[in-house]
C-alpha cells in the first residue's frame, strides 16, 4: 500500500498527460476534455508531498504529466527516421530530448502550484503554525476566541467569512491561470521558441471559443480553462468541508469563473455574427498539392518529373474551373441571366515547389531563374494564363565567372516566398526584376540552421548521421507584398512553413489594408503522421488573431482556404484538398476567400502578447493579496 501511495501522484499525472494529448489531432476524442484534463494533476499537486519538499515534489509530478503529453503529442517526430538522411536512433533521440525539455515548463508550473500556489496545504500549514505559537501559554485566550467565534457563527448557517474565502479562491485561481499563460508564452519564445499546441489550440474545433484570440492571442485563451478548473476544485473542497462541519458559506467565487466563460462565449457569438455579414471582396484562389514524399522531393533525377507534376496539377485545377463555368453557362442560357465566369486571381504552390534554386548576384531584386523554373513559369503558365503565382524556392547568392553563374558559398542563402505575374513574358526576364521575393524570418533549428553553440553542430551531426550543409539566413523584412488582383490592390502576408504557428511574427506584417495571409509549407518531413493536422490546427488561429483570411499550399499535408473566423468549413465540404481523415493526396482546390474591405487592426495585431504582461501582474498581485489575506487568519 505504501508503494501504491507513493506512485499515486505520478499515475494521476500520467492520466492528465494522456487526457491532454487527447485534446489534439492524432488522439482527438472530445473537446470537453480541455475542462477535465488538469483535475488529476492539480489534485496530486495539492494533496501529496511533504511540506518541506513540496517544490521538488511539484516539479517532478508536473514534469511527468508534461513528458507523458509531449511524448504522445510529438510522436510524429519519429517519422523522420524513415528518411534516408536521418537514422532511426537520431529521430528517437530528438523526440525524447525535445519532450523532456518542453516538460520543464509544466514542471515549473507544478513547482509553484504545489507550494506557493497551494490553497490547501499552505493555508493549513500557516494555520497550524499560528495556533502552535499561540498555544504556548495562551490556551485560555485561544479557547475564549474560539467560543466567541462559535457563538457568532451559530447565529446563522451562512458565515460572513464566505466573502474572504471566496476572494482567496479567486486569487489562487488567478495565480494558477496567469502562471500557465506566462510559461506557455515563454516556451514559445525561449531558444527561438516552440509554441506548438498551446492549450488554447485545443479549441480549434470550437469556433465560438476561438474568437477571443483577436484580443489576447491563442496563448491567452489558455487562461480560461485553467482559471475555471482551479476555482471549481477549490470550491468543491470548500463545500466538502462545509458539509462535514454543518456550516455553509456564500460562494462568490463561482460568479467570476462562470462569468468569464459566458463573457468569452458571448464575445465569440458576436464576432462570428459580425464577420459573417461584414463587407468583403471575393478573391479566387487555386491551390495545388503534389504530395511528394520527402525522400523523393530533392532527388535530382526526379526534378523534371516534379515540375511537370505541378503543371499537370494546375491544368487539372483549371479543368475543374471550366466545368463550373460550363454549368453556370447552361443555367444562364436557361434563365436568360448574365453570368460571371470563374477564373483564378491567385495560384499558390507549396514551399520549395521549384527545387532548382534562384540566384542573385548583386541584390535580391535581380535574380537568375534556372532553366526549368523559367520554362515552367514563362513557357507554360504565363503562355496561357494571367493570374499571379506564389511559389517556394531557395534563393542563393552567386557570382559570374567567364559568363557562367556559380553559387557563392560565402553569400547568404534564403528559403524564399516568391510572387510572379504575367509581366515575366515581357522583355528581359533572364535575369529578371519581375519577381517579388521574401526570405523566411523564423528559421527551424537543425532543419534550416544549426545554432551557434560550441559542440552543438558536432553533436547534431553525430545524432543525425550526416554532415550539415549551409545555414539559411533570415530574410529580415516584415513588409507585406503588394499585388494587384482584377485591378484592385491587395497585400499578401508572406509566410513559410511553421511561421504560421508564430503569432508574434505574423502580426508584424499587418497593415490597415486588404490583406491575405499566404502560407507555403512542406510537412513531408513527418510522413503521413498527425503532424500535418496539428500544424493546421495551430495555423487557423493566425486568421482569428489578425482577422485576415489564409490561402495555404502544402507539399503534403493540409492545403486549402481559411476564413477570418479560423474555419475551413465550406457550404458542403471542407475547403481543402482531401479531408481531415486523409489529407495526404495529390490534387488541387479552387475556391473564394472573403477579404474584408474595412480590415480591422485587432488588439492582438496592434499590441501583441499584451495579455502575457497582464498575467505577470496578476500573478504577482494575487500572491501579494493572498499572502496578506492569509496573514490575517
Amino acid at each position: 500500500m505504501s508503494k501504491l501511495k507513493k506512485l499515486a501522484p505520478y499515475l494521476a499525472a500520467i492520466l492528465s498527460g494522456v487526457l491532454l494529448a487527447m485534446c489534439f489531432p492524432g488522439f482527438e476524442m472530445a473537446n470537453s476534455l480541455i475542462w477535465v484534463w488538469p483535475i488529476p494533476l492539480i489534485l496530486s499537486l495539492w494533496l501529496g508531498g511533504k511540506e518541506e519538499r513540496r517544490k521538488r515534489y511539484g516539479f517532478r509530478v508536473a514534469w511527468v504529466a508534461g513528458l507523458t503529453f509531449w511524448l504522445l503529442n510529438l510522436k510524429w517526430l519519429t517519422a523522420t527516421g524513415d528518411l534516408p538522411t536521418v537514422p532511426v536512433a537520431g529521430a528517437i533521440c530528438g523526440w525524447l530530448m525535445l519532450g523532456a525539455y518542453l516538460s520543464v515548463y509544466l514542471g515549473l508550473w507544478g513547482m509553484v502550484v504545489s507550494s506557493l500556489g497551494n490553497p490547501w496545504h499552505s493555508t493549513q500549514a500557516r494555520k497550524r503554525t499560528r495556533i502552535e505559537q499561540k498555544m504556548t501559554g495562551k490556551v485560555d485566550e485561544l479557547t475564549g476566541i474560539k467560543r466567541k467565534f462559535d457563538e457568532k457563527a451559530s447565529k446563522s448557517r451562512w458565515s460572513i467569512s464566505g466573502a474572504r474565502d471566496s476572494l482567496q479562491v479567486v486569487l489562487f485561481a488567478l495565480l494558477h491561470a496567469s502562471l500557465w499563460v506566462v510559461l506557455e508564452w515563454l516556451r514559445g519564445w525561449m531558444l527561438t521558441g516552440f509554441g506548438w499546441n498551446g492549450l488554447g489550440v485545443a479549441f480549434h474545433k470550437v469556433p465560438v471559443m476561438m474568437q477571443v484570440a483577436d484580443l489576447v492571442g491563442v496563448t491567452g485563451i489558455a487562461f480560461i480553462p485553467m482559471f475555471l478548473v482551479s476555482v471549481m476544485l477549490q470550491t468543491g473542497k470548500r463545500l466538502i468541508d462545509e458539509v462535514r462541519a454543518g456550516k455553509f458559506q456564500a460562494h462568490f467565487e463561482i460568479a467570476p469563473a462562470i462569468g468569464l466563460v459566458v463573457l468569452v462565449f458571448t464575445y465569440g457569438v458576436n464576432r462570428m455574427s459580425y464577420y459573417a455579414n461584414a463587407e468583403a471582396d471575393s478573391v479566387r484562389v487555386l491551390v495545388v498539392q503534389e504530395n511528394i514524399k520527402q525522400s523523393l522531393k530533392w532527388n535530382e533525377m526526379l526534378e523534371a518529373q516534379h515540375y511537370i507534376g505541378y503543371l499537370n496539377g494546375i491544368d487539372a485545377g483549371l479543368e475543374k474551373v471550366e466545368k463550373i463555368n460550363e454549368q453556370r453557362m447552361l443555367k444562364a442560357i436557361e434563365s436568360g441571366e448574365e453570368v460571371e465566369l470563374e477564373y483564378p486571381d491567385l495560384l499558390v504552390l507549396p514551399e520549395s515547389s521549384f527545387t532548382q534554386s534562384l540566384v542573385y548576384i548583386d541584390d535580391k531584386e535581380e535574380v537568375y531563374m534556372p532553366i526549368q523554373t523559367m520554362d515552367a513559369l514563362v513557357e507554360n503558365i504565363y503562355a496561357e494564363h494571367q493570374f499571379k503565382t506564389v511559389f517556394g524556392a531557395n534563393l542563393i547568392g552567386g557570382t559570374i565567372v567567364d559568363e557562367a553563374i556559380l553559387y557563392d558559398p560565402e553569400r547568404s542563402m534564403f528559403n524564399a516566398f516568391v510572387v510572379a505575374d504575367p509581366s515575366l513574358v515581357e522583355g528581359e526576364y533572364y535575369p529578371t526584376r519581375n519577381l517579388k521575393i521574401h526570405g523566411k524570418n523564423h528559421l527551424v533549428p537543425f532543419g534550416e540552421y544549426v545554432p551557434n553553440i560550441p559542440m552543438l553542430g558536432s553533436l547534431a551531426e553525430l545524432f543525425s548521421g550526416i554532415a550539415y550543409g549551409r545555414n539559411f539566413s533570415k530574410g529580415g523584412s516584415y513588409d507585406p507584398i503588394d499585388v494587384e488582383l482584377r485591378g484592385q490592390s491587395y497585400q499578401l502576408i508572406p509566410n513559410i512553413c511553421f511561421e504560421d504557428t508564430v503569432g508574434r511574427l505574423v502580426r508584424k506584417f499587418v497593415r490597415p489594408k486588404q490583406q491575405i495571409l499566404v502560407n507555403i509549407t512542406n510537412d513531408g518531413w513527418f510522413g503521413e503522421s498527425e503532424a500535418v493536422l496539428q500544424h493546421m490546427a495551430n495555423a487557423k488561429f493566425r486568421c482569428v488573431e489578425i482577422r485576415r483570411p489564409m490561402a495555404r499550399a502544402a507539399n503534403t499535408g493540409v492545403s486549402g482556404l481559411v476564413d477570418v473566423l479560423g474555419s475551413m468549413e465550406g457550404k458542403e465540404d471542407p475547403r481543402m484538398i482531401g479531408s481531415t481523415e486523409n489529407p495526404f493526396i495529390k490534387g488541387s482546390y479552387y475556391g473564394h476567400i472573403d477579404v474584408l474591405k474595412n480590415a480591422p487592426m485587432t488588439l492582438y495585431a496592434m499590441a501583441g502578447d499584451w495579455f502575457v504582461g497582464l498575467c505577470v501582474l496578476l500573478g504577482f498581485g494575487s500572491v501579494f493579496f493572498a499572502q496578506k489575506s492569509r496573514n490575517s487568519l
